[in-house]
């Protein structure tokens, strides 16, 4: 499905990191979802710094904007907790896997 095909609805606003986790979750149940600027793509805000950046912005599926907050509300947490923990155990030196 492409942007062309699908009518959007604006979901909210995250930060880089955190608005592909959330086009990943979505995509993963089924919903239609992009970042307004790709992460690696160049946007207007180095040109005319007093425009607010798109970057982060999430679109999806206007039919599906409740069941993807709903998601998003549930899981992005979970999601960016288990991150946080992994690079805690990664700091710390723990491998989580027995090397012996």
């Amino acid at each position: 499905m492409s942007t062309d095909e699908v009518r959007t609805a604006y979901l909210g606003k995250f930060d880089e990191f955190e608005g592909q986790i959330v086009v990943e979750l979505l995509e993963g149940a089924g919903i239609f979802a992009y970042t307004k600027v790709g992460p690696t793509d160049n946007e207007h805000v180095f040109y005319a710094p007093q425009m607010e950046s798109e970057r982060g912005i999430v679109l999806v599926d206007a039919t599906k904007v409740e069941e993807a907050r709903r998601l998003v509300d549930e899981e992005l947490p979970k999601h960016l907790e288990s991150i946080r923990e992994s690079m805690d155990a990664l700091e710390s030196g723990e491998s989580g896997t027995d090397a012996e």
